[in-house]
């Protein structure tokens, strides 16, 4: 066995310690502890089994205790807090946004595709047709230790390790019984929370010939309303310029409204096709009702933020089993791991935003619409489209369901020289997405309005009567809408060795091969999947598969005895995709050959010096090749028409499909069955310097650039420049209306370029005064440059660094996390603050009139707010009352900081602040306990 020595040992402190977030070191064991042999194993970035302080790589460890101390709940605001993370989907996401219920990480803001994320070393099945991983199916309660490697690992993981790796081992083995609770509660209303976990491990591998652990756990989170925060209970927002003092205001709402608007087209004398806009509670009181804005031109707009939900409500169940058995005398021992974790995300956003179509027939056209046109408007009449929110009928409630069931089985030992290890892996992700409440059905909303029973045009918020109410609510649809299933089945075996002495040591060999196939297919519910609910689109089936193999290779030669030298070279290979529904083929074989070399220098016992450089691939997700041309509902923003005169397009056959008006636009998703195969090179140069025991310094130059890159062109862009992006411009077909308005495609492409490149630093230094031990650290990451190409183009460079770009992100300069921990006794202090640095917002010209003057011209403004730097404190105390158990208090938020203002308005549809970037719920107190059989 391999004696640990000074220098590895001080690594290893520095590995196991926290990047950020109040995880704090654990203090340094005996001297005695240095002394003793320590077990090679295999650490995340390499294949070869070694002491993990003799890796070359950046690997960022975190235990038990630096999870603890970080004060959260879950996985995902574990990670999520590492200021190494940028990029990923956060919870909120899910209210109205993308999200779909998952959250992700993304390591250095190169996108949460490219980070992968394994689970013992292994792959797991993702939570979309791609790699990206729901981390909230992981059970926070079982994780052994987290291991971030910040480096890009094609060439021993395969496609999409690009950024680098987030490893989670769980526990196995012996441990007593061990009860946990929690519970968390804001100082304002929302969000109140609680978990509680279960865990006891049986018989020791070397003793018993085996061992088994369990563990099972239960978390809630509740929901908190945007009505609950004062920053972000309206989408009208009063503030003052700060560069010239003026009042303005700042309005996104929609033109679905409560009670409805009514567009109306005809054509005039000349045979011009005009439209005109009415809303006939405003000709009948002279005035919008409340949460509305009249913008003049007939409408009223809602003020759709005051009835969403800013953070939903979760409830997370896992379950976890791992066992070992020994082989006899065979020096291989059998595995098995078996994971469930059901999760569930409930979100509620805006009421339905109907659209339908009244006949001049009607009795309600005669009643609410006639007396407003002129002769000319009636004689011309060819429709009258109404716009409605179904406010009465609540809001549009989902449950993100998710049920992961992960289950690995191999053997692991020692043969001729080889520590080989093999496993198969099953894993499969079910995600039913369910309609709790707020989804009218097209035919009993139709014959309900037909038979009088239902009249939405004279009654505000809450003046309905009960009789209709009821009547309305009895047309709504709740239950499965569609299911999506994800199926993973692999294969692997991987190996390492000595393979030839040299004067600095033994040469060590590692080598492996995999195969995994895997499967998406998404599948409406037949009761309403084609267009049967008010207002939708029929929603296709789509089942895809494709399968993945590879094989690599890696050599770790010392060239002296402070100096060695490791590459690495990987093949794979990625099929075309198979089509089942339409038992086809679709897109393109790719493959690739990627490789790494990495080097290790230690030219003294306090300073050891690395760097690495290597090559990515990463093929596209399944459905951006090949899924078929789908409804994405309405876009985040409003927009005026963009097919318009002023960007010489009023002439264009789409523009006559434009709405009328301000408003969201329709849109679509689609996949490119021409998408080609993204390719990487990253680079990192590296020092950790540790002149005493008390004091050390680790620093990581790094760079990902991506060519190839593929992705979506954002809403702002096809807006802003509809000439450009003309192409992903169409119409859609309303089958509630008769009708085809202007919608937008959101279509992969290979946008062309993409590079980011940082320092990582982590400070550490410790004390002991009196009988009190300090632990102070500082560590975060400066992204020096992040800059992408315009999509479409290979070579017209832009950049979100540091402010709102056209990806309609934020790429931040500076995110770090300060700490400083004291230990006495029985007690654990942690005081911790957390930065992220300020950015331009986005940018509303006079043009686009988001953003007028409040005075009672109301001119349109040009603004770009400078959104501040956000900073919080966190503190937390530990008490061990005895041996076997402990208490654990905190308030995460001391100071109670609230969102900075921002005016973006697209993504989920929060808004007055991003929740991607600041926490909406304030100061926070928590108490938990953990007691030990």
């Amino acid at each position: 066995m391999t004696k640990e020595t000074v220098l590895a040992r001080s690594i290893r402190l520095i590995f196991a310690g926290s990047m950020a977030l109040g995880v704090q070191a654990a203090w340094a064991q005996d001297q005695a502890a240095a002394e003793q042999p320590m077990a090679r194993v295999e650490i995340t970035g390499s294949s070869i089994k070694r002491i993990a302080a003799e890796a070359s790589l950046p690997v960022q460890t975190f235990n038990q205790k630096d999870i603890q101390r970080s004060g959260v709940t879950s996985v995902t605001d574990f990670i999520q807090q590492l200021p190494v993370m940028q990029g990923f989907t956060v919870a909120a996401d899910s209210v109205g946004g993308n999200g779909g219920g998952i959250t992700t990480a993304s390591i250095h803001d190169v996108g949460s595709a490219y980070t992968l994320v394994l689970l013992n070393g292994r792959r797991i099945a993702p939570a979309t047709s791609g790699t990206t991983i729901d981390v909230n199916s992981i059970p926070l309660s079982a994780v052994e230790r987290i291991e971030v490697l910040t480096d890009g690992a094609s060439a021993l993981y395969g496609a999409d390790a690009i950024a680098g790796v987030v490893n989670f081992i769980l526990k196995k083995g012996a441990a007593p019984l061990t009860v946990d609770a929690r519970i968390t509660k804001p100082q304002h209303p929302g969000a109140k929370g609680k978990s509680y976990s279960i865990s006891k491990g049986f018989g020791d591998l070397e003793t018993d010939g085996y061992s088994l652990y369990l563990s099972a756990s239960h978390q809630e989170e509740e929901r908190m309303k945007a009505a609950q925060r004062d920053f972000a209970k309206t989408g009208i927002i009063d503030f003052r310029d700060p560069k010239s003092g003026q009042m303005l205001e700042f309005f996104n709402g929609s033109s679905r409204s409560i009670p409805p608007n009514v567009s109306v087209k005809y054509k005039n004398a000349a045979g011009s096709s005009k439209t005109v806009a009415i809303n006939p509670y405003l000709k009948i009181n002279g005035k919008c009702p409340a949460a509305h804005v009249d913008l003049g031109d007939g409408r009223c707009y809602f003020d759709y933020t005051t009835s969403i939900e800013i953070s939903p409500e979760i409830k997370r169940d896992g379950v976890y089993a791992n066992g070992e058995i020994k082989l006899g005398d065979t020096g291989f021992k059998a595995f098995a791991t078996a994971a469930y974790n059901d999760a569930h995300v409930y979100a509620t956003i805006a009421p339905y935003p109907a659209e339908f179509t009244l006949a001049r027939s009607s009795p309600l056209f005669a009643k609410y619409v006639q007396p407003y046109l002129t002769a000319e408007q009636l004689s011309g009449f060819s429709s009258a489209t109404v716009a409605y929110r179904l406010q009465d009928l609540g809001g549009r409630a989902y449950d993100y369901a998710s049920q992961t069931t992960h289950v690995v089985a191999g053997i692991d030992g020692s043969a001729m020289g080889w520590d080989i290890n093999s496993a198969l892996t099953w894993s499969k992700n079910h995600s039913p997405q369910n309609y709790l409440g707020g989804f009218p059905l097209a035919d009993k909303f139709d014959a309900a309005l037909a038979a009088g029973t239902i009249d939405p045009f004279p009654y505000a918020l809450g003046q309905m009567p009960p009789a209709m109410i009821d009547a309305l609510k009895k047309t709504q649809y709740t239950g499965n809408y569609n299911t999506v299933d994800i199926l993973m089945k692999g294969a692997d075996v991987r190996a390492s060795r000595s393979l030839f002495d040299l004067p600095a040591g033994s040469a060590q060999l590692g080598i492996g091969a995999d195969w995994r196939t895997t499967s998406y297919a998404q599948r409406g519910n037949p009761a309403v999947s084609n267009a049967e609910i008010l207002f939708d689109d029929p929603q296709p089936a789509f089942d895809f598969s494709r399968k993945n193999a590879g094989a690599y290779g890696e050599l770790l030669v010392p060239v002296l005895k402070n100096l060695e030298v490791t590459g690495s070279l990987r093949y794979d290979s990625i099929s075309k995709i198979t089509d089942a529904v339409k038992n086809a083929s679709v897109g393109h074989d790719q493959s690739a050959t990627t490789y790494k070399i990495s080097a290790r220098y230690q030219p003294s016992k306090t300073w050891l010096l690395r760097a690495a450089y290597g090559t990515g691939f990463k093929a596209a997700s399944m459905s951006q090749i090949g899924q078929p041309l789908s409804d994405f509902g309405v876009t985040g923003g409003s927009y005026v028409c963009p097919l318009n005169a002023a960007n010489g397009l009023a002439g264009n056959p789409l523009a006559q499909y434009c709405p009328d008006g301000k408003g969201q636009l329709e849109a679509f998703q689609g996949g490119n069955p021409d998408l080609g195969p993204e390719k990487s090179k990253q680079w990192t140069i590296g020092t950790v310097f540790e002149p005493t025991a008390n004091f050390s310094a680790k620093f990581d130059l790094w760079q990902v650039a991506i060519r190839n890159a593929v992705s979506n062109v954002s809403e702002g862009l096809i807006t802003s420049n509809p000439n450009k992006y003309l192409s992903l411009y169409t119409t859609k077909y309303k089958a509630s209306t008769g009708q085809k308005t202007l919608a937008i495609i959101f279509m992969p492409i290979n946008i062309g370029q993409q590079e980011n490149r940082g320092l990582d630093y982590d400070l550490l230094f410790k004390a002991k005064v009196d009988n009190v031990r300090l632990t102070n650290r500082l560590a975060g990451t400066w992204l020096l440059k992040s800059r992408y190409t315009t999509p479409g183009t290979s070579d017209q460079w832009e950049t979100s660094l540091g402010q709102f770009g056209s990806n309609d992100a934020v790429s931040f300069r500076h995110v770090l996390h300060a700490s400083s921990t004291a230990e006495y006794g029985n007690w654990t202090h942690t005081l911790g603050a957390n930065f992220r640095s300020g950015y331009k917002d986005k940018h509303y010209t006079a043009e686009d009139c988001s953003v007028t003057v409040g005075d009672a011209n109301g001119d349109c403004a040009d603004v770009q707010l400078d959104v501040p730097h956000y900073y919080t404190f966190d503190w937390q105390t530990q008490y061990r009352l005895m041996k076997n158990l402990s208490i654990t208090g905190g308030i995460q938020n001391l100071a109670d900081k609230k969102p900075p203002l921002t005016l973006r308005n697209t993504g989920s549809h929060q808004l007055g602040y991003d929740p991607r970037y600041a926490s909406a719920v304030g100061r926070t107190f928590y108490l938990s306990a953990q007691y030990q059989f």
